[in-house]
């Protein structure tokens, strides 16, 4: 008995003295969860040597029994864990995965959990790796389909599934189309997380265009400018020079590995986890939360005194090109639509990350949005501006998160109507006519 406890205290040290130096030294730290588990691991090894000391003494049969009633205790423990999360926990998966060719995406066929300091929801995904509702590949009769390509603001972080741009452009305007031909309208979300235009790009030519989507609508946010810039050097091209691919391989560490499957598996070590982390107001830095930060140099360009950025504007709308392009190879209209952050708008959201990012007395400019501007006339491309639309919000109710930069439900509905108006001026008369020509 006394050798399995020395083996077990042996094996349980290193165990622990491995944990330690993956957290201090590989990760850089320790949070909260990892804290918990590191002391759990020293009780383990110190009552392993304390039995083992005493296993060879008089206390032998109080050690046995020790012994018995702790191996009792944890698999009792372990079994009724793990019924409660068979019974009790959603399946959920993980909002992000590699993609060997768009860096990554939205898991098909899955629900993910999503919680910040300002929401906390469940997001759904269908079997196409869309936000939202199932869909078919091919138009039912009388539709016309929208694409939505863009980042999280388009996927709609924050929000509901029914909450999100996407889906409120899709009721105002299966009404005026139902009203002036019988048809009607569907729109696709394929907003993903930390997208730029390069990897939209990839994503609609390897996996969208067989949608046939009538007009397709990339929504370009402030934070495009970096990580496009991010996303070409990673980039794989072929032997013109072309690029192919940004793959990324995400590996998890043990500690991240083992976190995943308790939260998935263990119910009550899941709660207990959840409010360690909560209590100290803690976030677990991993490689798919990075890809979702952001920081004052996101929305640089935005501000009075920014450097010339003119090689990254090019980079920019080569990719917005290339998507226009490919939207005109398959007959669908293409609109390239915009939108500001909330540090744009006085009083109207985001005041926490706003003071933290923005010096003293800073103020924005105009010169992004000058500059989108001047680059979509002289390539023709179609362009709504929505800034005055978000400046003209005067209703109850802030349209940002107060310290995630992302817009409230009220955000989407400015984007919504602002999207909705232009999609009617410009495309739905054409529409009505074209449906209604096809009727017998």
């Amino acid at each position: 008995m006394r050798t399995t406890l020395f083996v077990l205290m042996v094996l349980v040290g290193l165990l622990f003295a491995g944990f330690l130096y993956r957290q201090g030294y590989v990760e850089g730290g320790f949070g909260p969860a990892a804290l918990l588990g590191a002391t759990v691991l020293a009780v383990v090894v110190l009552i392993l040597g304390l039995m083992t000391w005493l296993s060879g003494t008089r206390f032998r049969p109080i050690v046995v029994n020790a012994l018995l009633v702790l191996t009792a205790t944890t698999f009792t423990y372990i079994v009724v864990d793990f019924a409660a999360g068979r019974l009790l926990i959603v399946p959920l998966s993980p909002p992000l995965v590699p993609d060997p060719y768009r860096h990554h995406a939205l898991v098909p066929d899955s629900y993910a959990e999503l919680r910040q300091r300002d929401f906390h929801y469940i997001q759904r995904v269908n079997h196409f790796g869309l936000r939202g509702r199932e869909t078919t590949v091919g138009k039912p009769p009388g539709t016309r389909r929208i694409l939505m390509l863009g980042d999280s603001f388009t996927m709609g972080k924050g929000v509901e599934d029914d909450q999100t741009f996407s889906v409120l452009v899709e009721q105002e305007l299966r009404a005026r189309l139902a009203t002036c031909s019988g048809g009607t309208v569907e729109v696709l979300n394929a907003g993903v997380d930390s997208y730029s235009p390069l990897l939209s790009y990839i994503q609609f030519s390897r996996d969208l265009v067989r949608f046939a989507p009538d007009l397709v609508i990339l929504n370009l946010d402030h934070s495009d400018l970096v990580q496009e810039q991010a996303y070409r050097r990673q980039a794989v091209r072929d032997s013109s020079g072309e690029i192919v691919a940004v793959p990324q391989v995400w590996q998890q560490s043990l500690y991240e590995r083992v976190l995943s499957w308790v939260s998935r598996n263990l119910y009550l070590t899941r709660i207990l986890l959840v409010h360690v982390n909560r209590a100290m107001d803690h976030r677990e830095l991993t490689v798919r939360r990075v890809v979702n930060e952001f920081g004052r140099e996101h929305f640089a360009h935005t501000l009075e005194g920014d450097v010339d950025r003119s090689a990254q504007w090019q980079d920019i709308f080569d990719s917005i090109v290339r998507i226009k392009t490919l939207s005109a190879s398959i007959d669908a209209d293409f609109l390239l639509a915009t939108y500001p952050w909330g540090h744009q708008l006085a009083n109207a959201g985001w005041e926490a990350g706003r003071k933290d990012l923005m010096k003293d007395g800073e103020r924005t400019s105009n010169v992004t949005q000058q500059t989108i501007r001047t680059h979509s006339t002289a390539l023709g491309i179609d362009l709504l501006e929505t800034l005055p639309d978000f400046k003209a919000y005067n209703s109850r109710g802030p349209l940002y998160f107060d310290y995630d930069p992302h817009w409230t439900p009220a955000g989407h509905r400015v984007m919504a109507d602002s999207l909705a108006k232009f999609v009617r001026d410009h495309y739905i008369s054409r529409w009505c006519t074209s449906i209604s020509a096809k009727e017998p």
